[in-house]
């Protein structure tokens, strides 16, 4: 019989670590390089844009597959041993759940804060405006971080993916 409770946890958790490791993936092989070409004005009005939907969408995401994750872990170690990783397909599951973790917590840290200081400097100018031909050393320095904490993010969500992989595999 199929068990219904541990496929809403499993899709929902696979579902939002695509969306989430999609999103890294995109800003780091894009949006970043994409943004960091343009004309000072438009980057601020591409920033004012998208800044605070992106980080919205990654947090809900993220989260989403945090909570499903170990939820899931816990139903499948309790409540159905049946589903339950092998005995040697366990340390990968564990070492999956330490890179995610990781991977929040530098979405949160890193990623999240750079774009707030990004967003704040940008509130200081009305979209649209015409600025300076060059960006100002402070947004140069959060673009940096956020292109960064996103870099990392992805790396450490794809050693999470391969070590779960193995260990639901094992």
């Amino acid at each position: 019989m199929t068990d219904i409770i541990f496929l809403v946890l499993l899709f929902a958790h696979i579902g939002t670590v695509v969306l989430w490791m999609g999103a890294s993936v995109l800003y780091v092989s894009v949006l970043g390089p994409s943004i960091a070409k343009l004309a000072p004005s438009s980057r601020a009005d591409l920033i004012k844009a998208i800044g605070t939907r992106y980080e919205r969408y990654l947090v809900r995401n993220a989260t989403i597959a945090i909570a499903a994750g170990l939820i899931l872990y816990a139903y499948i170690s309790q409540a159905s041993s049946g589903l339950a990783p092998s005995s040697s397909g366990l340390p990968w599951i564990l070492v999956g759940i330490i890179f995610g973790l990781a991977a929040y917590v530098m979405g949160i840290a890193v990623v999240m804060r750079a774009n707030r200081g990004l967003m704040k400097l940008m509130g200081q100018s009305p979209a649209g405006q015409t600025g300076p031909t060059t960006p100002s050393p402070e947004m140069t320095r959060l673009q940096r971080r956020v292109a960064m904490g996103s870099g990392i993010q992805a790396l450490l969500l794809f050693i999470a993916l391969l070590s779960m992989v193995v260990g639901a595999n094992l």
